[in-house]
């Protein structure tokens, strides 16, 4: 038995998949053990895992078990009865391990149907746990294109939780409006960044390969038609027949939309001035935009974007898209924002941000400024804290 009270940070896969939602994660365990008031536990839903498998990742334990999803298939109706089935006995081998592990709130990330089975748990009093759950935007968009039998599944598990977390403002008005949850039940917490770790990116030599480029603007995001990256091919080919002398990389984790972008890529011929750097692990993703010239986020959605804090903590300038969360971190007075969608505008911004440094050099500095104070680890866990612990914001 534990005796100091833990809290549970819940993930869909495995903890090594490349992602920001893995990052807030990761950087919320380090610091509730920094705290030392609720001993962090990660867990890993592992299909192939069916008994608890515990061991430890940076100090923090971690472990994977199976999270049995209800739906699923061709047969919704049939795969939530087998689920039914089957609950008795998940439930019981959950009661065990989250008393063995003196758990009392569980904060399970990026809404999956595997957390269903805590939901459960919270309507049947099967254990006495806190439960908070964590949106990050595509788990969202997920439930509201599913099927009428999942929405109606995944909204009443949202329902069962005692909080609902959203990284943004815009997050967390989509998730009251689509869903009709109480409002007073969704709070925002912005994500943070580490300074220490950033300023350890100083220290690193990693420098993506650019061919004969001197030079290069980045983008780091999944590759997906969400992201943007078709636009910003078509932007920069505008940048190249004006006379940009700098490459493009495009850091990201793989799917199958890098294949339709290495296509436009070498339809537009521009094969020798653009590199991709799929599933880079995050210490060389934030060498590489410490050496860039400009991060380009042109994402048509975009919850939140880490990264956006990261290259501005790094000195790195921003031009990005004017669309969810990302005014909320880049600040209403940001001047290199551009309506999704709109190639020309987005390299016309560009062009602006590149070849105005005085301008560029005065918004980097604001907004370094507001990075470092506000948009910390620190203050995430704090307003984490208060959702776990049931206290008053």
């Amino acid at each position: 038995m534990q005796n100091k009270p833990s809290i549970l940070f819940v993930l869909p896969w495995n903890l090594a998949t490349v992602g920001g939602v893995n990052q807030v994660v990761i950087h919320l365990a380090r610091e509730a053990a920094r705290r030392d008031r609720l001993r962090p536990i990660i867990l890993c839903n592992d299909w192939e895992q069916e008994n608890f498998h515990v061991g430890e990742h940076d100090g923090v334990t971690l472990v994977s078990a199976r999270l049995r999803a209800p739906l699923g298939g061709d047969g919704p109706v049939r795969n939530l009865a087998g689920f039914a089935l089957k609950m008795r006995k998940d439930i019981k081998a959950w009661r065990n391990f989250i008393r063995a592990q003196n758990i009392r709130v569980i904060n399970a990330h990026y809404a999956a149907p595997g957390y269903l089975l805590f939901a459960a748990m919270r309507a049947l009093h099967s254990a006495r746990f806190r439960l908070v759950y964590s949106l990050h935007g595509a788990d969202l968009a997920d439930i509201v294109e599913s099927g009428k039998t999942a929405r109606a599944t995944n909204r009443w598990m949202l329902k069962q939780a005692d909080h609902i977390v959203c990284c943004s403002n815009d997050l967390a008005a989509r998730t009251i409006d689509s869903l009709k949850i109480d409002d007073s039940r969704v709070s925002t917490v912005h994500n943070g960044i580490d300074l220490e770790e950033l300023d350890n990116a100083k220290k690193l030599s990693y420098r993506p390969a650019t061919g004969g480029f001197d030079k290069y603007l980045i983008n780091v995001a999944t590759y997906e038609h969400k992201k943007g990256q078709d636009v910003l091919l078509d932007a920069y080919l505008q940048l190249v027949r004006e006379g940009l002398d700098a490459g493009l990389v495009l850091i990201g984790r793989s799917t199958p939309y890098l294949s339709v972008l290495r296509s436009r890529v070498r339809k537009l011929a521009l094969h020798n001035h653009v590199f991709f750097v799929p599933d880079l692990d995050h210490a060389r993703t934030l060498a590489a935009i410490r050496k860039a010239r400009l991060l380009v986020q042109p994402s048509r959605e975009e919850p939140f974007g880490i990264t956006l804090l990261e290259a501005a903590y790094m000195r790195c300038p921003i031009v990005a898209s004017k669309t969810g969360g990302i005014p909320e971190v880049l600040g209403g007075y940001y001047p290199y924002l551009v309506a999704p969608d709109d190639a020309p505008a987005l390299a016309q911004t560009i062009d602006d941000a590149l070849f105005n440094p005085t301008e560029t050099g005065h918004q980097v500095r604001l907004l370094r400024r507001r990075i470092a104070t506000g948009f910390t680890w620190g203050a995430a866990y704090d307003a984490y804290e208060r959702h776990w612990l049931g206290e008053p914001e």
